[in-house]
C-alpha cells in the first residue's frame, strides 16, 4: 500500500511540474555557464511552458545534419508533429524509433517527427539515428535550454504530440510503446494501427 502511495504521489508531483504554468517570467536564451556555446537566434523562442491543450511553446535549433540550417518547431505547422527528445546512450529511444518511422510511412504528408538530441554532439545525434535508417529531421539541444522550458529532463525519452495547428495534444515520458503510438496518433486525428513488434 505504502508503494502504491508513493507511486501516486510521485506521479502527481512529476505531472504537476510538466504542466503547471510557471507564470512566463523565464525568459531563456543565454549559454550554461561551463557548457556548450548557443549559436545565435537559437533556444526557447517564447516564455510559455507546454501544457495539453494550449500552443506547442515555439523554439529554433539547429539542423544535426548539416550544422547550419536553423528548424523551427512552427515551420511543421500544417502537419501533427511528434517531438521526441532523445540520446544515443538511451535504449528506450533505440526502441521506439522503427516505430515513429512506420506511423511516418503510413502518414506521408500529413505527420511530421522532429527528434531532438537532448545535450550531446552531432556525432552522437546521427549514430543512433543513421544506424536505425532514421531519415526524419533532427536537431540539436547542446544546451538543454529548450527541454529545460518543456520540462524535459534525465527521463529520456520524452515525446510530445502536436496537432497540426499547433496545439499541445499529449504527451509521453519513457518509451512510446505501439499502443501510445495508437491512441495519441488518435489525438491529433490520425489512424493507425501498428504492426506487432
Amino acid at each position: 500500500m505504502a508503494a502504491l502511495c508513493l507511486a501516486v504521489l510521485v506521479t502527481a508531483g512529476l505531472t504537476w511540474y510538466l504542466f503547471a504554468p510557471d507564470g512566463g517570467t523565464d525568459s531563456g536564451g543565454g549559454a550554461v555557464p561551463g557548457g556548450p556555446t548557443l549559436v545565435p537566434n537559437t533556444g526557447p523562442l517564447d516564455a510559455r511552458r507546454p501544457e495539453i491543450g494550449k500552443p506547442a511553446p515555439d523554439f529554433a535549433l539547429v539542423d544535426a545534419r548539416d550544422g547550419a540550417t536553423i528548424r523551427m518547431l512552427s515551420d511543421l505547422r500544417g502537419k501533427s508533429v511528434i517531438v521526441n527528445w532523445y540520446a544515443s546512450w538511451c535504449s528506450p529511444c533505440r526502441a521506439e524509433i522503427p516505430d515513429f518511422i512506420a506511423a511516418l510511412d503510413a502518414h506521408p504528408g500529413e505527420l511530421a517527427v522532429l527528434g531532438i538530441d537532448f545535450m550531446e554532439s552531432e556525432n552522437k545525434a546521427l549514430e543512433i539515428l543513421d544506424e536505425l535508417n532514421a531519415t526524419y529531421p533532427a536537431v540539436l539541444d547542446s544546451a538543454g535550454l529548450v527541454a529545460d522550458r518543456w520540462r524535459v529532463g534525465a527521463g529520456l525519452p520524452t515525446t510530445f504530440f502536436v496537432d497540426r495547428d499547433g496545439i499541445l495534444q499529449g504527451m509521453k515520458i519513457g518509451r512510446v510503446t505501439p499502443t501510445d503510438l495508437e491512441q495519441n496518433l488518435a489525438k491529433l486525428g490520425l489512424r493507425y494501427t501498428a504492426s506487432a513488434r
